[in-house]
């Protein structure tokens, strides 16, 4: 018996932090994994420092930007063990500790539908809506040798959009939207910074353009 047949019935998965409920068959869904694992990537390549930016001394605004998008992401992991699932529905609710203390609290969900072809496992299309909001408390990091404390002001919000074309690559119109305010303060630092920004993702979904401002300032820059 098939147990992917979108004509005759559903089959769902859903997922809280940390726990999933899910209807397993590998074999099909290795690409889903791939390409998911792909999204998890993004938040591990460092951003180049944009010679533009006017930041405050010691502070790469660009940090705060990579914790942000870590945290947004982090519901997304590469060990999750995912198989044929029609319609998407996760749960988000995470805490990330920071490296230096504090911590960013998610709270949102991933939704949408996927198209696979049931011979073949491949996926023929899709759309995954992301949205999050991150409430920062005390979160402590380090940006050029230096440590800062930030804060939501008031918190931090990710609307995304990831469109999926045949053979599970991203398609033009996959991007994420990064909006809201933080307070920061540490060496020569306190002052609130408000972050615009959007981030077109790549085919590969392994990264992609950046554009939009930080603290007032115009950024345009690649993951």
């Amino acid at each position: 018996m098939k147990l992917f047949n979108i004509n005759l019935k559903k089959i769902a998965y859903h997922e809280e932090c940390g726990v999933s409920t899910l209807i397993t068959d590998k074999k099909k869904m290795k690409k889903i994994l791939v390409f998911l694992s792909a999204i998890a990537l993004i938040s591990m390549v460092g951003c180049k420092k944009d010679s533009s930016s006017s930041e405050p001394t010691g502070l790469n605004n660009q940090d705060i930007v990579s914790a942000i998008f870590q945290a947004g992401m982090a519901w997304n992991t590469p060990t999750k063990s995912l198989n044929s699932i029609y319609p998407i529905n996760i749960t988000v609710e995470s805490t990330i500790a920071g490296p230096e203390g504090g911590n960013i609290h998610v709270l949102g969900s991933v939704t949408g539908s996927m198209t696979v072809n049931d011979q073949t496992g491949a996926i023929i299309s899709g759309t995954m809506l992301l949205g999050l909001t991150e409430t920062i408390n005390a979160y402590a990091f380090k940006s050029n040798g230096q440590t800062y404390t930030m804060n939501g002001a008031p918190y931090i919000s990710l609307a995304g959009t990831f469109t999926l074309v045949n053979g599970g690559t991203f398609g033009t119109a996959s991007s994420m939207d990064i909006g809201g305010g933080v307070r920061v303060t540490g060496p020569g630092v306190d002052k609130t910074i408000n972050i615009n920004l959007t981030i077109i993702l790549n085919s590969h979904g392994t990264g992609g353009s950046v554009s939009g401002t930080i603290d007032g300032v115009s950024v345009n820059y690649k993951l």
